[in-house]
């Protein structure tokens, strides 16, 4: 099939609700589902299109628009497969990268290690082949609708979106059949890329993106496990019998030769419900009924697949192929042994090549000055991004509480907050361990509950900016320019570039 790449990078929030009902909480996906890529294009292409030419592209499932899923790194984050468990109590991720030891694939794992302690289902999050764990980043708006007759806020119409912040990158894979006209899948690639608004609520300050083709990377190739079939669904699978919906996998819905048997007790999925809605139309197209990403399927086939038939379930399976529905991966690597095995990110040294160094005074003290002098520009570095984390929170605060720019946002920290961090770095400066201590003392600490920084982003227990401050600082809390950095991002945040950042003024110019 003919392949091609596309980065998504959101300029501004994105608003993809997971239900398309009007009352209620909004929740927003945590991906852009296929869909939305489809419409992009047909607003683009439909009108100029023949009749023969639109039936290809956009019902035949000739054309498949693919899940736009994040990107870290420049590789693609998958949905974590809801085979993978860990024992409750045992912390799953470091530094947002997975602990491969911690996590294993329950229908692998001894059952006497099961009798005295619980496992626990992973079930949110998505995992690079080199280990990453990401969770992409969501914010609360509240909003208010407007009368027409008198310019002011309507009565009782107060509602709120979620949406996927702004700054963040996703990438998807375009595919066609090999029959596809060439002119016509270059005309299609072109209307994919350039600058594009996507979502709900495009006219209110969400939904810009930027769409990029990136070089497509080789898939590594399939592996055939003799009679053992894993598929690892990267998107929602949509199958039919009979013409009914059907949320049991059978063997023969999926192409398998007869004869195949699915594995139950070593197979994990979930399964919901959802309406998509059309807006060229206006209405809602007819209920889905789906077998959830992140699902795992086993089967023990009669028979071993040969390259073909393994390529030909990579290119998805199952119904509505055209909105990305039905995409997987076929006996992945990282299911194949009880523990995940996850590719390294950089080549390491071989342990024989390695010099050992000499343990003395001497040498401790080289290495300590060669450390200062390498690093000399790493706090600044850190500062900025903290400092620029921050203001993205602050951004999040005043949209949640609706503010309009220029209006000042009570409850953020000010000159006296920050005053006191450079202060406590300057007397600190020689002691990064003390220095740590009295930011984060659950009783007389400086980063505490009520001392300032408790600022509400969202309505959720983890959307308050003293929680964003500390996941940040807790990267650096062992580095021995901790000091410097608290000093630096002091210094930022009693210059005017946080005052008009917390008063809605320029705010851009300040956000990384």
């Amino acid at each position: 099939m003919k392949q091609s790449t596309f980065d998504i990078t959101l300029k501004q929030p994105l608003i993809i609700s997971q239900q398309a009902a009007s009352a209620g909480p909004q929740q927003s996906l945590d991906y852009l589902p296929g869909s939305v890529l489809l419409g992009l294009v047909a607003s683009r292409l439909y009108a100029s299109l023949d009749s023969d030419s639109t039936w290809i592209i956009f019902h035949s499932g000739l054309v498949r628009f693919g899940d736009a899923l994040p990107l870290h790194n420049n590789e693609i984050a998958l949905p974590i497969p809801m085979c993978w468990h860990a024992f409750k109590g045992f912390r799953t991720n470091e530094n947002n990268r997975l602990i491969a030891d911690n996590i294993f694939d329950l229908s692998q794992k001894d059952r006497k290690d099961l009798e005295t302690k619980q496992p626990v289902q992973m079930r949110f999050g998505y995992v690079t082949a080199s280990g990453a764990y990401i969770v992409p980043r969501r914010e609360q708006t509240l909003k208010t609708a407007i009368d027409a007759n008198t310019g002011m806020a309507a009565e009782s119409q107060l509602f709120g979106y979620e949406a996927l912040s702004a700054g963040q990158k996703f990438r998807c894979t375009v595919s066609a059949h090999d029959t596809l006209d060439p002119k016509l899948w270059k005309k299609l690639q072109e209307a994919l890329v350039g600058e594009a608004h996507l979502g709900r609520s495009r006219s209110a300050q969400f939904g810009r993106v930027s769409i990029s083709q990136a070089k497509t990377h080789q898939t590594p190739p399939l592996v055939s496990d003799n009679r053992i079939l894993t598929l690892w669904l990267t998107s929602d699978l949509l199958l039919l019998n009979q013409g009914q919906p059907c949320l049991t996998p059978h063997p023969e819905l999926l192409g398998l030769p007869a004869g195949t048997v699915w594995n139950v007790e070593n197979s994990f999925l979930r399964t919901r419900r959802y309406s998509t809605y059309n807006a060229f139309r206006r209405h809602y197209d007819s209920e889905r009924q789906v077998i959830s990403r992140g699902s795992v399927l086993r089967y023990t086939l009669s028979e071993p697949l040969s390259n073909s038939a393994l390529q030909a379930l990579e290119n998805g399976i199952g119904l509505a192929a055209e909105c990305g529905t039905g995409q997987l991966r076929v006996n992945p690597s990282l299911l194949a042994t009880t523990h995940p095995v996850f590719t390294r990110t950089a080549p390491t040294l071989d342990a024989k090549n390695v010099l050992k160094v000499p343990d003395s005074k001497f040498i401790r003290v080289l290495q300590s000055r060669l450390e200062q002098n390498t690093d000399l520009e790493s706090p600044t570095e850190a500062a900025r991004g903290i400092f620029s984390a921050l203001c993205e929170k602050i951004r999040q605060a005043r949209r949640y509480l609706a503010l309009p720019d220029g209006l000042p946002l009570e409850g953020a920290p000010g000159r006296s907050q920050w005053g006191r961090l450079k202060e406590l770095a300057s007397n600190q400066r020689q002691f990064p361990t003390e220095l740590w201590t009295q930011l984060t003392h659950p009783t007389n600490g400086i980063l505490r509950e009520r001392s300032g920084w408790d600022l509400a982003c969202g309505p959720y227990q983890e959307d308050k900016l003293l929680r964003e401050l500390l996941r940040q600082l807790n990267v650096y809390q062992n580095n021995a320019w901790l000091p410097s950095l608290i000093g630096q991002l002091a210094a930022r945040g009693l210059s005017d570039e946080w005052t008009a950042c917390c008063d809605g003024k320029e705010f851009k110019e300040y956000i990384a």
